[in-house]
């Protein structure tokens, strides 16, 4: 996928070593501008991660100001010495330019880094998915020097990223923002297909959802799309009581999804309403009125109707799961097994 730094072999071999602690709040952004109303350009504080091979890097370019540092890291070493590099000289800005798979892998690589305090983080869409970018409400048009503008004008948006580790490892977390198992990680490689005729962003994600639906509701992919996935969900720590917990257990679902972000592509609601935490759906296999209740799930439907379908919310802190035939995580394939998700600290994107 373009939106990846280095390959999904590397990242499932390497991604679970060395220490890491929370990503912490936001830089205090300087209060003054210069007579014309925009504010001036320190650059050595601000550098800019380009993953070239993102659609938008190749296409549109970044209109970077003179002075502010681009590099385009090509594996996971190189980047990990590039954000210590960051580090020792004191950035307290970088602007992502990429796709979400991008941000997956800086936010990554940075977290055994930033132990005392982070950079602010900007996001630029330039990558085939950028959901990330369209629930931060980044606009596409966007450059380094509007990234740059807001971050003086202390605009920011905290989202924390889920944290994704495996049991009884002291490792650094795998971070990222939508978690996806059981026919997502299908619908992940239709969206790649769309990518080479392409499609990208919503079109590409309402290609694949439409392509999702048909292959469950018609039998088009086979029956493995129908079957769903071995997927074992608990919530250490979540009262019993709370609404949404009969989701917990090992049995086949269609699909299941976690995330931390507030809004979705193509305004799709599966978690329903909209809210801050981290968040699950997941759904048990058959769905009965499959169409119906598809289409209640994504309009972000009753909770209370869905569940007698066996369709599934639930908001926690921390998940324990093991899912049978791998995840998706920002566009990328992990492999099967058992893994705890968690909540992470707040991270602070600056948002021009």
């Amino acid at each position: 996928m373009d939106g990846t730094i280095y390959d999904s072999r590397s990242l499932a071999r390497l991604a679970f070593d060395g220490g890491a602690e929370d990503l912490r709040g936001p830089v205090n952004a300087p209060a003054y501008v210069d007579r014309v109303g925009r504010a001036p350009v320190d650059a050595s504080r601000i550098a800019v991660i380009c993953n070239p091979r993102s659609h938008g890097v190749k296409t549109k370019g970044l209109d970077v100001p003179p002075g502010v540092d681009v590099l385009s890291p090509r594996t996971r070493a190189d980047l990990r010495k590039t954000l210590n590099e960051f580090k020792t000289r004191g950035v307290e800005l970088i602007i992502v330019a990429g796709g979400d798979g991008t941000v997956r892998d800086v936010l990554t690589c940075g977290g055994s880094l930033w132990q005392e305090q982070a950079p602010a983080i900007a996001v630029l869409p330039k990558g085939k998915t950028n959901a990330l970018a369209i629930d931060l409400g980044v606009d596409p048009e966007a450059s380094v020097a509007d990234v740059i503008d807001a971050w003086h004008a202390g605009r920011f948006t905290m989202r924390p990223a889920i944290e994704i580790s495996r049991p009884d490892e002291t490792g650094a977390p795998v971070r990222g923002f939508l978690f996806g198992a059981g026919i997502f990680v299908s619908a992940t490689d239709l969206a790649q297909t769309t990518h080479r005729f392409g499609a990208f962003n919503n079109v590409a994600v309402a290609l694949s959802m439409l392509g999702s639906i048909a292959n469950v509701a018609f039998g088009f992919g086979g029956s493995g799309w129908r079957e769903g996935k071995r997927i074992g969900i608990s919530a250490p720590g979540t009262p019993d009581s709370r609404p949404g917990m009969d989701v917990v257990g090992t049995r086949n679902r269609l699909i299941m999804l976690v995330s931390t972000m507030h809004r979705l592509p193509l305004g799709v609601r599966p978690f329903g309403r909209e809210r801050g935490g981290m968040k699950l759906l997941a759904t048990e296999t058959p769905i009965p009125h499959f169409l119906v209740n598809f289409w209640r799930t994504i309009r972000g439907g009753d909770d209370a109707k869905l569940a007698r379908a066996g369709i599934h919310r639930l908001d926690a802190r921390e998940l324990d799961i093991d899912v049978e035939d791998g995840f998706v995580l920002d566009g990328e394939v992990f492999p099967g097994g058992r893994y705890i998700l968690r909540e992470g600290a707040p991270i602070a994107f600056v948002t021009p």
